[in-house]
């Protein structure tokens, strides 16, 4: 039995080793807590795609919302720019930030006549409100991930890069795969395509339901129909939906867990220094790894 762990976003400073260690402190860290362990014969394996990522990242240089203003409201890549206005809008849409919130974002002697993601100087005070509203989660991240997930879903050297690093540590052995934030998408793009000797897929703070995403996604389908468990705080932005019915409607039907307590920085993280408890941290989280591992 082994278990896959891929990453997410902003890892490319690290290596696998060091994602080993982090993964596995805070996995270690989460069974003593819960009480529980994993069968000896549980082997684990960290393929590491964080610098190929930061690498086309670098080569792509799409500009961030506030320098897309000062370009007149254009990217260059009327894609990255419809999708960046789609996710905003859906962000928006939680309710969770007013017009007086964007307002008071808004530069000094500046006004925005018209409010809303097909205006460039709203995007760029909504990013800032999102900035005030979660403050773990920086404007500058919000940019960061628009671009990864853009990158990856768009470009297909991109995709086809990251997948063969992931490709390269699939094997005929039973496996559980465990992903987080970009990840879940990777993983799910990967399990399409590659039929393994999968016991459960365990997505964490997933992106996957923005409807932005599952439009370049395709016809949804369930790559882990014995067993697929989502879970997310619900004050994790990135986990914007849940994958239910509404959002991301495959069968049979994806389990969701909306009661993690996320308290790291900005509810998304996988570990966390104690007293700080990501999703790796959490109970049932923890059970359900434990449970796949048993089968």
């Amino acid at each position: 039995m082994r278990i896959l762990f891929i990453h997410g976003r902003a890892q490319g400073q690290k290596s696998s080793d060091i994602l080993r260690a982090e993964w596995g402190a805070a996995l270690a860290r989460g069974l003593a807590d819960a009480g529980l362990s994993l069968p000896a014969d549980v082997a684990f394996d960290h393929p590491f795609y964080g610098k190929t990522l930061d690498d086309f990242v670098d080569q792509a240089k799409l500009p961030q919302a506030s320098e897309i203003v000062a370009m007149g409201g254009s990217s260059g890549d009327a894609g990255f720019d419809s999708f960046t206005r789609s996710v905003l809008q859906e962000i928006d849409a939680r309710g969770e930030i007013s017009e007086a919130d964007v307002r008071a974002q808004m530069e000094p002697g500046s006004e925005i006549e018209e409010m809303g993601p097909q205006n460039w100087a709203w995007v760029r005070a909504f990013v800032r409100a999102v900035d005030a509203r979660w403050p773990g989660f920086s404007g500058a991240r919000i940019n960061d991930f628009l671009t990864d997930v853009w990158l990856y879903l768009d470009k297909p050297a991109v995709q086809s890069a990251i997948d063969a690093i992931i490709e390269a540590e699939l094997t005929d052995e039973p496996t559980l795969v465990v992903s987080h934030s970009l990840g879940t998408v990777v993983s799910y793009n990967i399990l399409r395509t590659n039929k393994i000797n999968l016991v459960g897929l365990m997505t964490l703070g997933s992106p996957l339901a923005i409807k932005a995403i599952t439009a370049k996604l395709g016809m949804l389908e369930n790559v882990a129909p014995k067993r697929w468990v989502n879970a997310y705080d619900v004050a994790d932005i990135v986990a914007l939906n849940p994958l239910d019915s509404t959002h991301f409607p495959v069968a049979p039907k994806i389990a969701n867990y909306g009661g993690v307590k996320n308290t790291t920085g900005n509810h998304h993280g996988i570990g966390g220094d104690a007293p700080e408890r990501g999703y790796l941290l959490d109970a049932k989280i923890i059970e359900q790894i434990v449970a796949f591992a048993r089968l």
